[in-house]
């Protein structure tokens, strides 16, 4: 009885009038994520935002970057990425996490391609499993913040952007990408010493 409390205090059971229970919304969530043959919690890839910010600026194009001023990749610079919440779309998720990171909001939204990207240490050791929506906004509006919570920003010609020394491990493949305008999926293992 002490664990059907549990489960019912915590929503994910519910007892009808014939006092059987079943599983609430939540509880059918919580038990999707479950593999049942070791009885253990799945660990799922994220699914996330990179966001590319282009635009002209003195009659010269420029490419919107943000350096990292937090872990993991605590100073790397590259485009902004974030985590998709719940219930967003694509997106909505590109447009907050443009404005949470730089004050701005994204013009001409542009979707280009999915990137499925598994990280490993030199060693082998998995660190991270993300699907990336690469998508584009080619103008902003609003008040730009050069700094935010997690990181700053600056706006740099291609040629610069390229000559950056501490980028994430695919940063410029995924600019070619993006110039090429491609679109579809790409699927990729990148193993790295910095993390």
């Amino acid at each position: 009885s002490y664990h059907l409390r549990k489960l019912l205090n915590d929503d994910l059971i519910k007892k009808d009038k014939t006092d059987s229970y079943s599983l609430t919304s939540k509880g059918k969530l919580y038990s999707s994520h479950m593999d049942t043959n070791t009885n253990t919690i799945e660990k799922l890839p994220k699914s996330s935002v990179l966001v590319i910010v282009h635009k002209k600026i003195k009659q010269e194009k420029k490419f919107l970057i943000h350096t990292r001023t937090k872990e993991p990749y605590y100073n790397f610079s590259g485009f902004m990425t974030g985590k998709i919440r719940y219930g967003e779309t694509v997106e909505e998720s590109a447009l907050r996490e443009l404005k949470e990171e730089t004050g701005l909001i994204g013009k001409g939204y542009n979707h280009h391609y999915i990137l499925h990207e598994m990280v490993y240490t030199k060693e082998g050791e998995q660190l991270e499993d993300k699907f990336f929506h690469v998508v584009s906004f080619s103008d902003t509006a609003g008040t730009f913040l050069e700094k935010s919570l997690d990181g700053k920003n600056k706006w740099i010609k291609e040629d610069d952007l390229r000559k950056l020394k501490k980028v994430f491990h695919n940063e410029f493949e995924i600019l070619d990408l993006f110039l090429l305008n491609k679109k579809g999926f790409i699927e990729g293992k990148y193993y790295i010493e910095g993390f």
